[in-house]
């Protein structure tokens, strides 16, 4: 038991370390101690209950989870946003908030920000409130209802940059390859397509395909090849990049999209997937296996079914 000589003697080495900042050295040098003794008394201090440690982490955020993400897929950022329940718009809007603090934090003067489009990245522009000067560029075409393709989706993001906007007025997915290269070659395409090689942050949403919740699968089912791709294994897609379960990326339909490929993506320092839902979990993994994700935002419980899939 701890003599009230030596409580005291701990509890001062810990105030001024803890609370007053002093280094060991310096405690050592006015106790007239070695620096050693200071260690094992800051030592003692915790392992006795003198000092207690208590680590705050973030109501919106699972901190377990996001490390256990980061550490089995080696990814730079993970993020696995607690939610009320499953329910789609819940997890859309969740992760669409959280996303947006993301991107609020890491975005940097005069950087060039990518978009695809879709639900969840739409409710992360309606969350956003700053960011700095930046550059904005769809990386893709449009697809989906009017609030939610990547059109909308960058002048949101506009407004709240006051930077320069390119977005791309085209079908993510179009009838042939001659009417995709016609396409690309106009003026306002162009220019999107030239900024490509200089995003610096890329938001990507996830689409699925097995199970499909994917404005780009409507379209391949609109156009008779859906199940073509399907008995080629497709699971899902980011942009217009489809990919297997074991994240092998598939050409089939790149000579009629019109969006940045797979290649492209993976060149982009910094791309965070932004996507959640029971539904879509099978695809997620697999687009962390693509090598074009490098940072995750998802819900909790899709964060957990993704480890328990990893080991």
């Amino acid at each position: 038991m701890m003599g009230p000589d030596e409580l005291v003697q701990i509890s001062h080495v810990a105030r001024r370390f803890y609370l007053e900042n002093a280094s060991q050295v310096a405690i050592a040098d006015e106790l007239g101690i070695s620096r050693f003794k200071v260690a094992r008394l800051l030592e003692k201090a915790v392992k006795d209950g003198v000092v207690t440690i208590t680590i705050q982490s973030p109501p919106s955020i699972d901190l377990d989870l996001s490390i256990g993400l980061r550490n089995a897929f080696g990814l730079s950022r993970a993020l696995a946003v607690p939610t009320p329940n499953e329910d789609p718009a819940v997890v859309q809007d969740q992760l669409g908030s959280v996303a947006a603090q993301l991107l609020e934090e890491i975005a940097f003067e005069g950087a060039v920000l990518g978009f695809t489009a879709g639900r969840t990245l739409n409710a992360t522009t309606l969350h956003l409130t700053r960011l700095p000067y930046c550059e904005v560029v769809a990386l893709g075409g449009v697809a989906g209802p009017v609030k939610e393709h990547g059109v909308e989706v960058i002048r949101r993001v506009g407004e709240v940059t006051g930077g320069p906007t390119f977005p791309i007025f085209a079908p993510l997915f179009v009838a042939s390859a001659p009417v995709a290269n016609a396409l690309r070659v106009d003026r306002g395409i162009a220019q999107a397509y030239a900024k490509f090689p200089r995003v610096d942050i890329g938001m990507v949403a996830v689409g699925s395909w097995a199970p499909p919740d994917s404005q780009l699968y409507d379209a391949a089912s609109e156009a008779g090849i859906a199940e073509q791709l399907l008995d080629q294994g497709v699971v899902g897609e980011v942009g217009a990049t489809l990919f297997t379960a074991d994240g092998t990326t598939i050409d089939t339909i790149d000579d009629r999209s019109i969006a940045i490929t797979g290649e492209q993506l993976r060149q982009i320092p910094e791309v965070i997937a932004v996507a959640g839902g029971r539904a879509k979990t099978r695809a997620i993994r697999a687009a962390l296996n693509t090598g074009m994700v490098n940072s995750l935002v998802t819900d909790a419980s899709t964060a957990q079914r993704l480890l328990e899939s990893s080991t």
